[in-house]
Formats: structure tokens, sequence, C-alpha cells
């Protein structure tokens, strides 16, 4: 897996999960202190060698320093965990007995809304509910149900009638964002075009959903542009509008009511207000009045309570008083504008308004006002006004009064524009009492971090004059963020008003944030929805009831406060408040003594009654105890369960029963919390509602006892059994660490014997010119052919390198016994005069030799035929067995010492080769500055002569002393030899130093081999190391009947430091020089395994349910069962942890004679093995990283056979048995409900997602499926919600998302990789993707809250995205080369959108009988152009709280000791939904900051916000001084943040 898990090992003494292993202690002094003759450049640098043991010392010490927390302060931190809830398992059976006969099971406000959703089918209505209580779900509900029966109607062959709804409705957005049907909008005064048949005709052929006002409508009725009989459903929002002569009482008189005169089929009727009256007549008479009108029955609430105790919180009420305000009065400047243009009909609202201000908010605000709307802007609107009236005048007067009354309001305009006004103060003077009031009350109630308020006013000119007052500075209220919300602009002079779009501007910002207080007229009452807030002042009081409660209504969060500002002893003001509340009373007896069939009752009326009269009604006994479940038992049982679910914090779940009409019984399903592991259950068909309710909840609580969440005691044991599947995944830890054997020798070497035929692979150089001097390939000679190797580079000095290349022939070649001796001859030759390692010569015993070949690297080897024999240097051969141990020199001619290899029988580390002799020189000569000397014979020649004779000669000095200095003996002018054997590792430094020496033979000897071979074996080793790890790696392969590609094996098995699965931490004892890692390709195996899997359980497990699909997945993918399966495969002996050893690449099995014994690594297992420490978890990251190279194996065949086969090897479970793909397909057996026999509206819907998308659904109710939302249920059509199909989609598109990245991006490491890849297939980015597809229109859904935030969501994405064009058309790059990124910064989406597309990805693979090629294209086609440019998306992770925690540290405050740690905390018995993950931030060694929530990953962020919080404020030096930090900032710039704490 990709993500790290805390450790398993336990404190036995604390029972806390430690996060570190006394091995990693171990592993500090874990060091190679062998040595031998030979140099040894096998190191890191030294710098990296001086900092690792630092850096992990100081990791130690901060999980020893973590733990020690842990420790002292267990007991503290889980009796720090809310304990309001207890425990089933721990009440008294008293308490249990108790709650049983006295608990009322809440009904949720689902139940209501699909009570009166059901209603509104059969009848008229007029829906009573308070404001936020779901009143546009049930229109959104009905509108969809009357326009999908229409369809269904249409193809029953009945007369079709014209398809169109006409809404009297203000929630255009929300339909528009929700509804799957074309909505259209019309709003203003009609003219031109508009106003004609074919304009309407054409848009009712265009709509399904008009929404338009009120007089639009009535209009187009009596043209008869549109006909009541065409409509089949009429919504009237703010229904108690409907009297005397309003339009929506026209509509009705004129055209509906004259339909029912004529018998005609009219439309339903649904009228919607949070109190049918707004005046103070009688309640009794208002109501019958508005019923007669509408033609439609009030339906209400029997208990409003249930909203108050769900998602209402009724607001404190309370006064604010202030002192009797002076009388209005005229300001200077007011009487100067009164004499220009006093008379002027156009300026009389604005001389009234100012007058009236003298005394409302003061002198300040009387004389601000004109400077707000005198605008140049305005005075030129004002002049076109004056000219108007003028020339409509009754009196006819000459032009040039007009030119004077035009010239008088420029005059005005320029009085204002030159008048000083004073800054404001707080006094009498300059504001009022009643200002000074609220804004003293601001100051007190309103924290502006907190909370969110609205003061309602009576004149938009109020709210603009607030607003723009509390802006000012020396009002001082600059951490309050003050907006205004007015109604819709008006032509008239001070009537001044907001578009729509700058209302949801104002209603967006306030929602996040950006505004805390807004200034609202009526519009804010009603109609336009304003999110939630918690303090409403009244700065003018409410003049209706409906006022009063509108406005109250939207202080909706906990703890709200609703203000009322009276003048102080006003009598008259304070009684209007309590007749208000008098009225509202009223209205609540009013509802009491409706019928029953006008209240909403919900499921649980009289259910005592109703049990009562049922004879037959269920029983269950559990056999082993006796305990009973029946009708009624089974409710409590139920709430029982559901609040052992997980949950937020104050959150209560509680379970929603969902019952409908089936002819003259009643269907009812009940749906349970998203944590639950099973979500809905139908019960049986009962005469009653409240029966069909506790028939649904018996029905789940069986399907709970048979899944085991109730034991025999009909009691939740899910608390129980989620731990034990968190244990899974937890199981095993990148700490834990373990020495297994380790495979160093191939198996093909253990059949040895006298050879008689032997298989050639020629080792040849891509590059031998590195070499700097003449070399030719050289020979292996094997037993059995080898396998085809990849090529790997060598790296040499001047940064130069070369690839070598293993090319194995077909042929063998049938050796005699003269000839293998031959070969052994050369193979022991080369290792003694090269390696200084003499072995026994034993033919039978040798596991492969080596021979030198004729031809140079540049022949094509491949092109032999069969007789490969004539490769072989044949005459080199028997020139070495014929020639003596070493040549004789003495008397040879110059010629002989030209391009001869000189070894040191006395320092093996000394090796030479010769250019010429030098008769110039003698042996007492001094030799040159600088010469090369070995590290034994620095020690030698310690106090000897710096000459030639010396320098040759490697004896001690005793034994030196008793040579004789021949002057007569030839100097030969040589290179030293610098024995670097690892050359799989680039040099990290330059080796200038002088190699030139001269040399005389008095000990040392000249080697009969050839130079070219010599220069061509000193790569010996690291080809023979690099071929055997090939060779382990594939024979691990073959044993797993796994047939990957060599180079991707050895990738997948290599594993090159202590912690490679840690990718954001720095890296441990790396072993250099061993190629790739495993990493990427763990990357990619790991999305491919959730993905394989997640098909296979989808396949073969079709009655599960998500959470038990997550459950199953888990037990299949987790690293625990990963590693477990792996070692029963033995793979841990095959994985190459170990980097090139100068010792161990000799072959094995020999009697060496001379030389050093390798003992290094050797354990006591016997030949071929040694040991190595692996963490479990790399163990299992190799498992991943196998199925990812098998993956890329067949990968330009679009194959994933061998990938799938992978898979099921290393889950070992009976739910993967896949060998092929096509036995996902062969597995997955179509439900009924899939194959079902489609509706029209079902086809519909299918056939517009295909022109769309381009897919044609072959099963239309699959499609359906993926946009059901569970809180919708499957009572209505029969068809499962999309939470399988989202499980499964999210596998698809997980996995296609990595394969772009892994192939686009072939060198990008894999924290780059994982964090690119979270923003492709992040929440934001698919919520952007749902609503450019325009998918979520299509999505049904029961949940109140949703349509209105999917609502909102679509506003922000799609302004953002136009800004974005606009930003590309104002750089002339044009609208569609807009930047792609623009969803990142919009607010989160809600989780539905990419839910449902998750969930169509799903469907569209079943449907295509899982063509992962239409997955691919979906990805091509709709989510690759937001990702060309991966970059573009660099600092998505950036944000997240870790990692702009690590960027403060590290960037700001320059500390480079820090660290973010998690562990579990494994409190026996913890309760679920109870944090028990605990994150400490580390700070120089202390834990500064500690957070828990139920994941490290939700636990990591709360500890860094609060980290965040804590040093918001600090400055650099205190944070130095506080914290003891003398961090450099070189130190912390050197540092990486992710190796302490990352976001992924």
């Amino acid at each position: 897996m990709s993500s790290s898990n805390p450790s398993d090992d336990v404190d036995q003494e604390t029972g806390l999960s430690l996060p570190i292993d006394s091995k990693e202690l171990d592993h500090l002094s874990n060091s190679d202190g062998g040595s031998d003759s030979e140099d040894d450049d096998n190191t890191s640098p030294a710098a990296t060698e001086a900092m690792q043991p630092q850096m992990v010392t100081r990791k130690v010490l901060d999980n020893l320093q973590f733990s020690q927390f842990l420790r002292d302060h267990q007991e503290k931190l889980y009796t720090s965990f809310p304990d309001s809830i207890i425990r089933d398992q721990d009440k008294s059976m008293n308490l249990l007995v108790q709650e049983a006969e006295s608990e009322k099971i809440i009904s949720s406000p689902r139940e209501y809304q699909t009570e009166l959703f059901e209603r509104a089918k059969q009848k008229n209505i007029i829906a009573v509910l308070d404001t936020g209580t779901g009143k546009t779900l049930i229109a959104a509900l009905l509108l969809r149900h009357t326009v999908e029966q229409e369809l269904e109607d249409r193809h029953a062959g009945k007369p079709p009638r014209v398809d169109k709804v006409a809404l009297v409705f203000q929630q255009y957005e929300v339909l528009k964002a929700n509804l799957d049907h074309p909505v259209q909008r019309f709003h203003g005064d009609l003219g031109g075009v508009t106003s004609t048949f074919d304009f309407w005709k054409q848009k009712l052929e265009e709509s399904m959903v008009m929404v338009c006002t009120a007089e639009i409508l009535l209009s187009c009725l009596h043209h008869s542009f549109v006909k009541m009989e065409q409509i089949n459903l009429l919504i009237f929002d703010e229904a108690h509008h409907t009297k005397k002569n309003h339009p929506y009482a026209r509509i009705i008189k004129d055209f509906y009511a004259s339909l029912e005169e004529k018998e005609q089929i009219r439309p339903r009727i649904l009228g919607m207000t949070a109190s049918p009256v707004d005046s103070k007549t009688d309640v009794t008479t208002a109501a019958a009045k508005l019923e007669g009108l509408l033609h439609c029955d009030i339906v209400t609430v029997a208990d409003a309570s249930v909203f108050t105790r769900s998602s209402l919180n009724r607001p404190v009420e309370d006064f604010l008083e202030y002192s009797v305000p002076p009388v209005p009065f005229e300001t200077p400047l007011w009487q100067k504008l009164y004499k220009l243009v006093g008379h002027n009909e156009v300026f009389t609202k604005l001389f009234t308004y100012s007058r009236d201000c003298t005394s409302e908010l003061g002198r300040w605000c009387a004389d601000r006002v004109w400077k707000m709307c005198l605008t140049e802007q305005e005075a030129q609107k004002m002049e076109a006004r004056t000219e108007m009236n003028f020339m409509s005048g009754k009196v006819h007067l000459p032009m040039a009064a007009l030119d004077a009354e035009r010239a008088a309001v420029r005059e005005a305009y320029e009085m204002v524009a030159a008048h000083t006004l004073p800054e404001p103060k707080r006094d009498l003077f300059h504001l009022s009492s009643k200002v000074e009031t609220l804004i003293g009350a601001l100051r007190k109630h309103l924290d502006s971090d907190q909370n969110k308020c609205i003061v309602f006013v009576e004149q938009r000119l109020t709210a603009m004059l607030l607003a723009d007052l509390l802006k000012q500075p020396t009002i001082n209220m600059l951490d309050i963020k003050f907006g205004m919300l007015l109604g819709a602009s008006s032509n008239g002079s001070g009537e001044m008003g907001m578009s729509l779009r700058e209302q949801f501007v104002t209603m967006h910002q306030f929602r996040n944030g950006d505004l805390n207080c807004i200034f609202a007229t009526s519009v804010g009452e009603e109609g336009i929805d304003i999110p939630d807030c918690n303090i409403i002042i009244r700065f003018n009081l409410c003049k209706t009831v409906i006022q009063y409660i509108q406005s109250r209504g939207r202080a909706r969060r906990k703890d709200s406060k609703f203000y009322h500002m009276i003048e102080f002893g006003n009598h008259r003001q304070l009684q209007s408040i309590f007749d208000n509340e008098d009225s509202e009373a009223r209205l609540r007896n009013f509802y009491n003594t409706l019928s029953e069939d006008r209240l909403l009752t919900g499921n649980d009326f009289n259910i005592e009654y109703f049990l009562s009269k049922e004879k037959n009604y269920r029983s269950y006994t559990v056999p082993s105890t006796r305990a009973k479940l029946t009708y009624k038992i089974s409710l409590n049982i139920l709430a029982n369960f559901v609040a052992t679910l997980p949950r937020p914090l104050d959150t209560v779940y509680t379970a929603d029963y969902v019952v409908r009409h089936v002819g003259r019984e009643f269907e009812c399903e009940v749906l349970l919390p998203e944590t639950s592991p099973i979500k809905s259950a139908i019960g049986r068909r009962a005469a009653s509602k409240q029966i069909a309710k506790c028939s649904a909840a018996f029905e789940m609580c069986l399907q709970l006892k048979k899944k085991k969440y109730l034991d025999d005691y009909l009691q939740s044991t899910f608390t129980k059994k989620l731990p034990n599947m968190r244990n899974a995944q937890l199981a095993i830890s990148s700490k834990k660490r373990a020495e297994y054997l380790m495979r160093t020798k191939p198996s093909i070497w253990d059949d040895r014997g006298m050879p008689t035929r032997l298989f050639l692979t020629v080792l040849k150089m891509s590059s031998p010119e590195v070499l700097d001097r003449s070399s030719r390939p050289l020979a292996l000679l094997t037993r059995h052919p080898l396998p085809q190797v990849a090529k790997f580079p060598l790296f040499f000095s001047h940064q130069r390198t070369s690839d070598v290349e293993c090319v194995p022939l077909q042929y063998a070649i049938d050796v005699t016994p003269e000839e293998a001796e031959l070969f052994n001859h050369f193979t022991l030759k080369v290792f003694d005069d090269i390696f200084s390692k003499e072995y026994r010569s034993d033919l039978e015993k040798m596991p492969y030799f080596l021979a030198p070949l004729q031809q140079t690297h540049s022949f094509d080897f491949t092109s032999v035929a069969n007789d490969t024999r004539t490769l072989v240097d044949w005459d080199c051969l028997s020139e070495l067995q014929n020639a003596g141990r070493y040549l004789e020199w003495e008397n040879q001619p110059d010629e002989f010492f030209e391009d001869r290899f000189v070894l040191d029988p006395h320092d093996g580390s000394r090796k030479f080769y010769t250019f010429r002799r030098r008769h110039d020189l003698k042996p007492t000569d001094p030799e040159p500055a600088g010469v090369p000397k070995t590290q034994a014979s620095r020690k030698a020649l310690q106090n000897a002569p710096n000459d030639i004779w010396n320098y040759s000669i490697s004896l001690w000095a005793k034994t030196r002393a008793r040579l004789t200095v021949r002057l007569d003996l030839p100097v030969v002018e040589a290179e030293f030899i610098p024995i670097r054997r690892n050359l799989l590792d680039e040099l990290d430094k330059l080796y200038d130093t002088e190699r030139t020496c001269f040399l005389v033979f008095e000990t040392l000897k000249l080697s009969p081999l050839p130079v070219h071979v010599v220069a061509m074996a000193y790569n010996l080793p690291a080809i023979i190391y690099r071929l055997e790890n090939n060779l382990i790696v594939l024979d691990a392969c073959k044993s797993l009947t796994l047939d990957i590609r060599y180079d991707l094996a050895v990738e997948a098995m290599t594993k090159d430091s202590d912690n490679t699965e840690e990718h954001s931490e720095q890296q441990i004892n790396i072993q250099r020089g061993m190629g790739k890692n495993y990493e990427r390709l763990e990357f990619l195996g790991d999305s491919f395994l959730k993905m394989s899997t997640t098909i296979a359980l989808f396949s073969r497990v079709p009655d599960a349910n998500e959470f038990q699909y997550h459950v199953d997945r888990m037990l299949l993918i987790c690293n625990k069962n990963l590693f477990n399966n792996a070692l029963d495969l033995k793979l841990e002996e095959s994985i190459r942890s170990k980097g090139f050893n100068r010792r161990i690449w000799y072959p094995e099995g020999l009697e060496l004679l001379k030389g050093k014994q390798n003992t290094s690594i050797m354990g006591k297992k016997g030949v071929g093995r040694g040991l190595h420490s692996l963490a479990d978890k790399s163990i299992a990251d190799v498992c991943e990283a196998l199925i990812g190279a098998a993956y890329l194996t067949a990968y330009e065949r679009n194959n994933f056979d061998l990938a799938i086969q992978a898979v099921t090897k290393f889950v070992n479970h009976p739910n993967h048995k896949m060998m092929t793909y096509g036995d996902y397909y062969a597995e997955y057996q179509i439900p009924e409900w899939q194959s079902a026999e489609s509706t029209a509206v079902q086809r519909e819907v299918a056939k517009q997602i295909e022109e769309k998308l381009g897919y044609k659904f072959t099963y239309p109710r699959l499609l359906r499926s993926a946009f059901m939302h569970p809180s919708y249920g499957t009572i209505y059509e029969r068809i499962p919600s999309y939470q399988r199909l989202e499980f499964l989609g999210d596998s698809l598109l997980d996995m296609v998302c990595v394969d772009f990245l892994f192939h686009r991006y072939p060198s990008a490491d894999p924290q780059w990789l994982t964090e690119h890849k979270m923003a492709m297939v992040s929440n934001q980015f698919l919520g952007c993707l749902c609503v450019s597809l325009d998918l979520q229109t299509h999505m049904l859904s029961m949940a109140g809250g949703l349509q209105k935030e999917i609502t909102e969501y679509v506003a922000a994405i799609t302004a953002a995205r136009a800004k974005a064009e606009e930003e590309a058309e104002s750089a002339n790059l044009g609208r569609a080369s807009y930047a792609r990124n623009f969803w990142v910064e919009v607010q989160k989406p809600p989780k539905a959108l990419p839910d449902i597309v998750e969930s169509y990805v799903g469907a569209l693979f079943v449907d295509s009988e899982f063509d992962y090629g239409q997955v691919q294209r979906f990805f091509e086609t709709h989510v690759q152009p937001y990702f060309e440019d991966m970059h573009i998306y660099d600092t998505f992770a950036n944000r997240h709280p870790v990692t702009f925690l690590a960027n403060m540290l590290q960037l700001h405050f320059h500390c480079g000791n820090w660290r973010l740690l998690i562990q579990e905390i494994a409190v026996e018995g913890a309760p679920l939904g109870r944090p028990q993950v605990l994150c400490g931030v580390m700070i120089h060694g202390e834990v500064r900051e500690h957070a828990t929530a139920s994941s490290g990953r939700y636990a990591k962020v709360a500890a860094a916000k609060k980290t965040m919080n804590a040093l918001h404020a600090m400055t650099i030096d205190e944070y130095k001084h506080k914290f003891g930090c003398r961090c450099s900032p070189e130190e912390a710039q050197s540092a990486d943040p992710l190796a302490h704490a990352t976001a992924v």
C-alpha cells in the first residue's frame, strides 16, 4: 500500500502502540567493519554519512519522547473524549427497560417531507412549514414526479398534455441545478419579441419547466400565449400573498376556476408559505379564504418540534432599547438643495427620506445619502426623468424652462460633489441614539471569527447608509465585514437596488465568511434563501406576523439570538411585538384544530392503536437467549443501533422512514446513515403507515441480526466489529523489522558437475572507449542457457558511462574435458591475477566459466547461427595454458614492456598497466610527486626514500632492508589502476589524481593476461552482481509462475534503503548503484490491486453493501494479508535489499587458497544465502510492485491477465480467484433490477446521457441507479442507490488517473505522483467535472439541504469558469484557452457530486460488460483536458494544513527540528466514533500541540491547525526563544519539509 501505517508494536505495560522498534536503535551501530587488501569506494558521500546518523538519531529520540508522552497522558487523553453517550453494554438492566418502555422514537424531518410529497401527488395543498424546513425539496420532488408522469402517460398511449410546468416561484437556480429537464426563467417587463405567440410557442417547446413572476404568467394567460390546460403543475411560493387582486389571485380566479366549471383537466397546485396570513385578521377566516382562493387544503405538521429537534433552533429573543429620537429637521445641505430642485418631483422621495433620516439615523447619514444617490451617473438619470415628466405635463411650458430644470439638476450634483462631509463620530451630534445602540450591540454580541449577523431594515437606502457608515475608519469596526442585500433595482430616484447576480454574490460571500454582517430589506425575509446565521437584529420592527416568523427563521444555528430594536418607553412598539407573538400562537392553535387529513402526523401517530388492531404482525425469538423482537420493540432496537454508529461531533443520527401509498395499502422503506453496514430495508405492506413503518424496522433488525450486527441480546455489535476491520489495515508497520534469509546466488549456479555442453552469453559494452584502452567482450559460459536480462549502465570517471549488454546465444558448445580445462584455467587466472583470489582448481565445482572472444564490442553476436565456437579466442586460451604463472621479463626487448598488466603479489590493491621502458631513468631516481599509494603501501614506505625502487616494493621495512638495490633493473613507465568495484554507482567526486608512475620488477610481476582481457574483466564484479540479481529475481518470478518482463521484475524487487517505502522521509542507509527501486511500480500496482479486487467483489458478492465491500476489500489488499502471503511464497528471500559488495560477487563453493573469505553477510543457513533485515511493510510493498510490473509487461497489448494472476497469487483469497480479465464479467450475474423493463423516464435519461457523453446504455435502469442518492430509497423505482457503483467507479477512476500520470511523467517520483493524483481524484475536481457534464441534474434525492448546497456550488463553479474564460480572452488567448485549474479555489462541492461521477463511471463499466476501454475514453475525453499541464497543480497539496505548517516552520521560522507523529490509542473497549488516533507536533524534542481524531489523517490536520493558531502571532525571535530553536536558515532550507510531515 502507498500510505504508511502506525506501528503494531504494543507496549505491554501501557497497552499503547509504540512507533519504534528496538531494531531501529540497533541499526544505528550496524556497519561493515571488515576490510581486505583492496580499496573499496562503495560509500556514500561524506556529507551524507555525517548527516544520516544525526537525522536518524533525532528521529529515534523524537519517537521515544512521543511514546513517553503517550504513556504520561494516556488517561487524560481518553477521559477527554465526550462521555455523554453510555454504551449499551454499560447500561444497567433497569435503565435499558426504562428506555425501552418510555423512549419516543424521534421522527426526522424527512418523514414529514416525504408525507407532504405523497399528499401533494394526490391533491392540491398549501404547505405551511417554517423557513428552512425543506419546502424547496418538496417542490423539486413534485416537479420531477409531474414531468416524469407525463412522459410515462405518453409512452402508455394516453393523449398528451403539453408537458410544461409554469412556476410563480423564485428558486430558479435550485431547479436548474437539480432537475434533468430544461428549465427557463422569465422576469422583468415583457416587450418586443417576448410579447408574441411565436416566442412563447418556441419556449414551450424548448422547456419542461418555466420559472417566472406571477405578472408574466398572468399576461401570457390573458394573451393566450399559454393556456391553463397546457400546464401540469403550478407552484406558488409565498402563497399567503394570494388575496384581492394580487396576480396569484387573478391567475386562479380568471383562468383556473373556469376550467372547473368546464370539467376540464386542471393542473395540480402546490402553495408554500411559512404562515397562511400576513395581517392581523382572524386566523380561521384568513386561512379559509386562502384555501378557497387557491383551491387547496392547508397542510402542516402536527408537532412543529420535529424541526426544532433536528435542524432548526429557535433563537432567544431580546430587546435593544434606544433613546427617544429628536423631531426630524433640515440640514444646511438639505436647505440649499431644496432651493434648487425642491419643486422637482424626481427628488421628492430623496428630500423626504433625508429629512426623516435626521431622526432615524442622524445628521451625518442625512447628508451622506445625497453623496450616495446624486452621483454623476444618477444625476444623468434624474435629468432624463425630469425631461420625461416635463414633456408629459398637462401645462405646456417653453423649452427654456426645461433647460433651466436640467441645469438645476446639474448644479445640485455639483453642489453635492463639492460638499465636504466630516468624518462621522460616535456622538449624538453625528449619529442617532438608535444607530449608536446598534453599534454597541454589534460590538458586544458579534464575534467576527465565529458569528454571522443579519440586520433587517425597512428601506433600501437605510441598508446602504448603515453598511457605508459602519465601514468608516472613525467608527472603528474594521474587524467586521459589512455588506447589504437589497431587492431588485428600480428606475425611480432613490430606489436603488441589486440585480439577482449581485444578490447571489452577497449570499455567497456571507456563506463563505467574506461578509459576516449584512443589512437586508424584506428580500432577506422571503424568496431568497440566506445562509444560516446566529444573530438577527430588527432595526425596523416587523409589521406582520409573517415578517416576524420569517425573519426570526433566518437564525438557525444553535444559541442564536433575535433582537428587536425599540424606542425606550414606547409601549406601542412593544405591544406590536407581543401582538406578533400572540398571532403566531393563534396560528399554532389553528393548526391543532385542523382535521387529521390536514396534519402531517408522521408515522408514529397513535401507533399503539394501530398495533392493537393488527392481529398477525410478526415476531422473532433468538433461540439461544429467548430475546424477542416484535414490531414495536424493533423501532427502539433500531434507534439504539443507529446511536452506536460513528458520527461527527454534535450530530445525532436517526433512522429515516419513507412511506408511500400502494393502492389502499402503505409500504415503508427504512434508510440508515452512511456509516451503517446495511443502508436500507423494505417492510411488508400494511393497512396503515404506522404498521408499515414497524414492518420496515422489523425487517432491518432481522437483516442486522443475520449479519451479526445485533448480538443474541439484540444489542449492537457494530462498535466491536469496525475496530477489527481497522486493525486489518493497521496491522503492520514500516517500523517493524525482522531478519530473513536472503538469496545471494541464483539457482542456475546450483547445477554443477563435469561440463560437456556450455551455453555462451556475451558480455559487451556499448561504449568501450570509456575504458581508455583497447578491450574485447568476454564470454560467460554456463551449463544452462541464461535468460535475457536488461542492459544496465556502468559509470566511469569524468562523468562517462557505458551500457553493458548480456547477450545469451541460442546454441550450446559441446566441449571436451581438455577444452573445459582451458576455460577453467582462464577463469581462475582472472580471479587470481586481477582480483587477488586464488581458488583450488576443481572443474566440477565451478558454477560458470569465463572465456576471451575474438570479436570487438560492435560485432553483432546475434547474427551467429549455430557455430558459436568460432567466437571464442582459442589461441589466447592455449597461450595462457602454456604460459607460466608470470611472464619472464629479464633480457626482453623494449617492445616487451609495452601494454602489459602488472601485479604486486604482496599487495593485492596494487595493479598497473605499462606504457614503455624508460632508459633515461634508473631505480634510485625520485618518484614523481603525487603518485598514487595504497593504504598498505603508505605504511610500508613511511620512512623509506621516495624513489622508484622503494615505490615498486611494497614489502615492510625489515624485509625491504634485506634486498640489495639493483641499479641495472629496467625502469618502466606505468599507470596505476585505481580499484573501484562498484561501477554501478555514479561517482560523487572526480578522481583527477596523478596515476602515472615508474616501476622496477624486483618484486612486481607481469601477468600473462592480455590487457584487452584485463580491461574488460575489471568490469566483472559489477556485471556479475547485477546479472546474479537479475537471475535471482527471475527465479522468484518463475516460482510465482509470473512471466514478468525481466527489467520490470528487477525494479519491482529492488529495495535500496531501509525506508524505501517512506516516500516523504529522508532515506536511511541508501544502497548505491542498485538501479531503480520499487517505489513507482508500487504506486502503479497499488492502484491496480485496488481496482482488480474491487471488480472481483462487485462481481462475486452482488448483495453486499458499500460498507461490507470496504471491509472485504481491506481484508484482501491490506498489508498484513500481502505480507503473510509473501512469506508463504518465500518472496522475502529474493528481495534485493543489499547494494554491491565486493566480497560476494565471487563464485561460491570453491576452496579459497589465497585472499579474504567472504563473511560479511553470510549466516549459518548454507551456501547461496545470507541474511537481510526487512520491514513488514516493505515485503507487502514488493507484492504491489510486482503487480505493477506484471501490468506493465503486457501494457502494450492492452492485456490485464498477467497482472490479474499476480493479484490472485498475492491476495490468496476465495473472493479473487480470477486468472484472466474475462473471468470478472463471467462471475457477474446481471441482477433482476438491472435487466427489468425500463420506464419511459429511465429511457429518457439514458437518451440525454447519450447526447451529452456519447455512450448509449443497454440498461437504462443501471444508469438510473448511478443517479439514485441514498436518501431517495429504493421504494419508488426498485432500484438501489448509487453506492455500490460509486465504490466500483472510484477504483476505476483511480486506476486510469494513476496510469496517465505514470506514463506521462516517467521520471516523476512517487511523492510527486501521489500529490498530483490527489488533484485528479479529489472531490473538488470531480465536483467541478460533475457540473461541467451537467450530471447533477439527473440525481434523485430526498435530502433537504442537498439541493441548496448543489445550487450554491453550481453557481460558484460556473462563475469561476466564466472568470477564467474572461481572463484568457483579455490575454488574447481566446476563451477556450482558459486556465483549467479554475476549480481549485472554489468552495468544496457537496459530496454527492463527486459520488455521482464515480457511480456513472461504474455504471458505464458494468453496462459495457466490463470494457475498461470505455473508462479510458471517458477519462481522455472529459478528465484529461484539465490535466494536460500537471505543473499548474504543483501547489495543490501545499494548501493542506499539514503542508502549510511545514512551510511555516521551515520557510518562515527557519526551523528544521520538528516532526508530526501519529499513533493509534489502543484503549480496550474504546467506543466507535470517538477519536482513537493521536497526532503530536514535536518541536525540538517536545510535544508542543496534539489532537485526536478517528483517523491519522484527520488527527494530523487538527494538530497542524492548532499549531498554526498558536504560532500565528509569534515573531521569529519569540519562536526561537520559546522553543530553544538554534536552527540556521541554511539548515532549515536544506531540509525537505516533506521529510517531517506530508499532506498525502
